[in-house]
């Protein structure tokens, strides 16, 4: 923007000489127009802008300023554009990049070529040959070769005999001295296939032993089928009357007996340990036993007299022993 000062002097040069300064008085411009163009404002009839600036309201400005914001707006996609292009052109230099460093080199995809090898020099007419045999020197040695269509062809061997379908069997030609082995059957060419070995049956299991039937007789008691165990207990003792394991069968036969509440069976039994296995490691246990079917039987007096009979018979048995022989006697107040 010209500044008043400026536009001031430039009006007064082009207008002429200025009129003479009064100093009694300021002097009155010629016109309006002067005095308004002195001061840098329009008159109050002047339509047009001030002087050095654009009419922003007129038809000309409006259409400059829309150019100018379209310009900026073609400007401003023009450049995104430009981004978008660069960035995919750094995308293609970078795969390009990868599938070169991945792709094996021209000359190592390439095959080896193998050397030709230099065929063999042709012998020079007259040399001898360097090694120790020379077909020449003797043609009918053995292993000398015979010219094409001179050796004599084999006979024809035997139509073979054919079965009912019409396939051809051959029957194996008899063995010759020196005839090589079948590997394929493993035997000698021309032998008969010899026959399928016989597979000995396996030896019968010898028959179970008194420890075994006893620890069977056990294991039936454990499970809980009594009936059972009396049986095979029963069977046990009357085939091995005399075997280490009858006092613990017997025992054990009473045992039966007892947890199913046959208290007088059960007392035999314990009995017959006292009487007959008195020094037996079951002696203890069936004296104890003993008291107790007969307490269960109402005999009082004898039941008391067997857990007494603890202590004085065995003083060394196991203290459960003698501490259930004391807790039954309190029970029936011995």
């Amino acid at each position: 923007m010209i500044s008043r000062i400026a536009l001031t002097a430039a009006l007064l040069l082009s207008a002429g000489a200025a009129p003479a300064y009064d100093p009694y008085g300021p002097a009155r411009p010629d016109s309006d127009v002067e005095l308004t163009q002195g001061y840098n404002r329009p008159p109050a009839d002047f339509d047009g802008p001030p002087p050095g600036e654009i009419d922003n309201g007129g038809p000309d400005a409006a259409a400059l300023m829309s150019r100018v914001d379209r310009l900026e707006r073609d400007i401003r996609r023009l450049t995104g554009q430009n981004e978008e292009l660069q960035h995919k052109v750094q995308l293609l230099e970078e795969q390009l990049r990868a599938a070169r460093e991945i792709a094996p080199h021209p000359a190592e995809s390439a095959p080896a070529l193998r050397p030709a090898t230099a065929p063999a020099p042709a012998p020079v007419a007259g040399s001898k040959r360097g090694d120790a045999f020379d077909p020449a020197s003797d043609p009918a040695a053995p292993g000398v070769p015979k010219p094409l269509g001179s050796t004599t062809p084999s006979a024809p061997l035997p139509n073979p005999p054919k079965t009912a379908a019409g396939a051809v069997t051959t029957a194996p030609p008899p063995r010759e001295v020196g005839q090589p082995l079948d590997i394929a059957h493993g035997r000698l060419v021309g032998d008969q296939p010899a026959a399928t070995p016989q597979i000995a049956p396996a030896p019968a299991a010898a028959p179970p032993g008194p420890k075994e039937e006893y620890e069977e007789a056990v294991a039936t008691l454990k499970a809980g089928r009594f009936e059972a165990a009396e049986k095979e207990l029963e069977a046990f003792l009357a085939k091995n009357p005399k075997s280490k394991y009858a006092p613990a069968a017997t025992f054990n036969l009473g045992e039966s007996f007892f947890l199913r509440g046959r208290h007088r069976e059960a007392a035999e039994k314990y009995l017959e340990i006292s009487q007959k296995y008195g020094q037996s490691a079951q002696a203890p246990d069936a004296l104890l036993r003993l008291g107790q079917s007969l307490g269960a039987m109402g005999a009082r007096e004898q039941a008391c007299a067997s857990f007494n009979e603890i202590g004085m018979k065995y003083p060394g048995s196991a203290a459960r022993i003698r501490d259930a022989a004391s807790r039954e006697s309190k029970k029936l107040s011995c």
